[in-house]
């Protein structure tokens, strides 16, 4: 009888268990729960560090396009966008250009950074918070933010060629946002 007692106890531990499981899946997918991060929708916020230590927030651009950069040095096609996006980004100056690196020490970010001697703003996302806020699933991703805030775009993979970055700068322009 202790054996059909301790069986039963273990039956009903796993159920209550399992049902506790399914609760919790079911609360973590809601919406309200998370920020939405998909074109149409406002950019979630941020404060990031920068290579210098100082902290950036999202807020510090409104008024200006965006275009933000998810990436890490290990990641190849990464790599190969980012002295396509320092090319474009000296010729660009109505655009602010906003690179976060995802999950690496400031050390191995700083370094990179030096290597290709990348002038626009780097910010350091140590924790994968951001990524896990903008829902990033692979590298490397890039959003448009307009003036407001705004996501226009996401494009998910290796932007190719200088004329593919500024073909997306252009849809931050204001004669492309207002329709014209």
């Amino acid at each position: 009888m202790d054996r059909l007692a301790r069986s039963r106890w273990t039956k009903w531990s796993l159920f209550a268990l399992a049902v506790a499981a399914i609760v919790y899946a079911i609360v973590q997918s809601w919406p309200q729960h998370r920020e939405d991060s998909s074109v149409g929708s406002i950019a979630p916020s941020f404060e990031l560090p920068d290579l210098q230590g100082e902290t950036v927030r999202l807020a510090d651009f409104r008024g200006k396009g965006v275009l933000l950069n998810f990436w890490a040095s290990w990641c190849g096609p990464c790599v190969k966008e980012m002295p396509l996006l320092n090319e474009v980004y000296a010729q660009s100056s109505d655009v602010a250009m906003i690179a976060i690196n995802v999950g690496e020490s400031p050390e191995r970010a700083r370094r990179f950074a030096e290597e290709l001697n990348l002038n626009f703003t780097i910010l350091l996302d140590q924790g994968s918070d951001m990524k896990k806020k903008y829902r990033i699933n692979g590298l490397p991703v890039t959003l448009l933010i307009d003036e407001t805030g705004r996501i226009v775009e996401r494009r998910t993979g290796e932007l190719r060629g200088v004329d593919d970055i500024k073909a997306l700068l252009d849809k931050l322009r204001p004669d492309a946002l207002n329709g014209k």
